[in-house]
């Protein structure tokens, strides 16, 4: 990351109320690092999507970490399950699922190996605050 980042944490104990409130967390830091408003919104689906897999899939106490930095915003998720995330291939009728493979459709990079799973978002973080010539 270069010098430039800026980062956020929560940890929490698993609970689905906490989803939300990850969500619009990262909405209120995206915000503050000037991160374009479309890009917030997919990231903070991913945060919603990570933290919603941690809390059902998961073990013990999950910390959810937003790092922005000038290219690149990463969201990690952590947990105590030694069980990486997968992506499933869910049925038609099927309720679950789909979270990791939403993750892995909007996001530039993701991986997971078990206690971390993670997602980078590549663009131009700061460009608003670069000024024009």
């Amino acid at each position: 990351m270069p010098a430039a980042s800026h980062g956020c944490q929560s940890a929490f104990l698993p609970d689905l109320a906490r989803v939300g409130e990850m969500r619009q967390t990262a909405g209120a830091f995206l915000r503050r690092c000037r991160v374009s408003e479309p890009v917030a919104r997919v990231v903070a689906l991913a945060v919603s999507e990570l933290v919603t897999n941690a809390v059902v899939h998961g073990e013990g106490e999950v910390v959810l970490r937003i790092t922005a930095a000038v290219d690149v915003v990463r969201v990690s998720v952590t947990d105590h399950n030694p069980a990486p995330a997968v992506l499933k291939e869910a049925g038609l009728d099927g309720e679950s699922g789909r979270g990791i493979r939403l993750v892995d459709a909007i996001s530039d990079a993701w991986e997971s190996n078990g206690k971390e799973t993670w997602c980078e978002f590549r663009y131009a973080v700061f460009a608003a605050s670069v000024p024009r010539t």
